[in-house]
């Protein structure tokens, strides 16, 4: 596996994954498993998230030094549409955190990238962390995109992390060579790209399942 990748292996997550890769799974139960892993993502994720040292008195009455965490230098950055779909779990832990939008339509014969929706923040320099959320990473052009809108706003490349549930070596490929100061967490790494550029096995289009298909 590339070092910059980092894949959660938990049996937590494994459950979550079985539940959003079954085609059974209506859009209710699809949209809890979705929520439940973005929680570990969001855990792993967040493992160097910026803190401070702060004093507290305990019921003890004995003053401690205890690390806060500063959710409020953290950016969201979901890629519309499927990426809102994790967002909820990553503000359960960072409820301070800003959410910014970037929207992408594919072009279903090049499979390349239109930027639609850029709610990027005009003052960036705030933010110690920046995670792009989308569920799928599969050919990695919508994610490009995406990293080259945040670089050209000022972002530091180093300060940005991928989080995706599902990841295919093509997509992480295109990170690497073209970002490799980005670092990603996903939930697995599947096998096959197709030639529409889906992910195989997969879950099909997350989208779809997060809010159109019952």
């Amino acid at each position: 596996m590339m070092e910059f990748v980092t894949v959660l292996r938990h049996p937590l997550a494994d459950e979550q994954l079985q539940l959003i890769r079954n085609k059974e799974s209506n859009i209710s139960t699809f949209r809890a498993a979705i929520n439940r892993l973005g929680q570990l993502l969001a855990i792993e994720a967040t493992k160097d998230a910026p803190t401070e040292k702060a004093k507290v008195t305990t019921p003890m009455e004995v003053e401690t030094t205890v690390s806060v965490l500063r959710d409020d230098k953290i950016l969201l950055v979901p890629i519309l549409r499927a990426g809102l779909g994790l967002v909820e779990s990553f503000l359960s832990f960072l409820p301070k955190a800003k959410v910014a939008h970037i929207g992408m339509s594919r072009d279903h014969d090049t499979l390349q990238a239109k930027l639609y929706v850029n709610s990027l923040p005009k003052d960036l320099s705030e933010f110690e962390r920046v995670i792009v959320l989308d569920p799928m990473l599969a050919t990695g052009n919508s994610c490009i995109k995406a990293l080259e809108v945040l670089v050209e706003a000022g972002i530091d490349a180093s300060k940005i992390r991928v989080v995706c549930a599902f990841a295919v070596k093509e997509g992480l490929g295109q990170i690497q060579t073209k970002f490799p100061q980005v670092s990603v967490v996903t939930a697995t790494v599947d096998p096959v790209l197709t030639n529409i550029g889906y992910i195989s096995p997969g879950c099909g289009d997350a989208g779809d399942r997060l809010y159109l298909i019952g």
